[in-house]
C-alpha cells in the first residue's frame, strides 16, 4: 500500500475514536443526570434548594430562661422531640418540633450549638441544652431520723442465746436456719 493511504487511514481512525469518545462522554453525562433524578435511594427533594425561614427575634437571657429549662433532645423517626421543664409549674413536657404543649412552643433546633428556640406568652428566646453535673441529688426522706442515740437492733433468739453462752462447741456456734415449707401447685 501506498504510505499516504496508510497515513490517511490512521487519521480517519483517530478522528473516529475522538468522535466516539465525545459521543460516549455526552451520553454518559446525560445518563448520569437522569440516574440522579430517578434514583430511588435519594431522599425526596434532593438537590433542591429550600428557602430558609426568617430568623425570629431572639433574646439571650430573658424571662423565659428563668422559667423554662431545655433538658433533653431525642430523634425518633426523623422527628425531634425536646424535653422542656417549666420551673414555675414544676412540670416537664416532651414537645415535638414545631408543636406546643403547656403554653410552650418549640422550633428551630440547632444540633451544632445545641440550642432551641422557645416561644412562651408571645415572647421568643433561644435556650441552650443543659449540661450534666456530677453533683448528687438531694435525698428527701419522709421517715423521721432517730435522735443521736443509736438504736440497738433486736436479734433473733437463736443468735442472742448463742452469743450469751460460754460454750464454744460447734453446736452452739452453728446458726439455726428455720425450715420453710414449699407448697407446689397441683397439676
Amino acid at each position: 500500500m501506498h504510505p499516504l493511504y496508510t497515513d490517511f487511514m490512521q487519521q480517519v481512525k483517530v478522528r473516529g475514536l475522538l468522535t466516539l469518545t465525545l459521543i460516549f462522554t455526552l451520553a454518559l453525562s446525560s445518563h448520569a443526570e437522569s440516574l440522579e433524578s430517578s434514583n430511588p435511594f435519594l431522599p425526596p427533594g434532593y438537590g433542591e434548594e429550600k428557602p430558609e425561614p426568617p430568623k425570629p427575634v431572639v433574646q439571650t437571657s430573658g424571662p423565659i430562661s428563668r422559667e423554662v429549662e431545655f433538658r433533653g433532645v431525642v430523634k425518633l423517626n426523623d422527628k425531634y422531640q425536646f424535653s422542656v421543664f417549666n420551673k414555675s409549674e414544676q412540670k416537664g413536657y416532651w414537645i415535638q418540633e414545631n408543636h406546643a404543649d403547656g403554653g410552650i412552643s418549640v422550633r428551630g433546633y440547632d444540633a451544632n450549638s445545641r440550642t432551641l428556640t422557645v416561644n412562651m406568652n408571645g415572647r421568643s428566646e433561644r435556650l441552650t441544652l443543659m449540661s450534666v453535673s456530677d453533683a448528687p441529688l438531694p435525698v428527701i426522706s419522709s421517715v423521721s431520723q432517730p435522735n443521736s442515740k443509736a438504736a440497738t437492733p433486736t436479734l433473733p433468739p437463736t443468735i442472742r442465746n448463742a452469743g450469751n453462752s460460754n460454750n464454744n462447741s460447734a453446736e452452739s456456734r452453728r446458726r439455726v436456719i428455720p425450715r420453710r415449707r414449699v407448697i407446689l401447685p397441683k397439676k
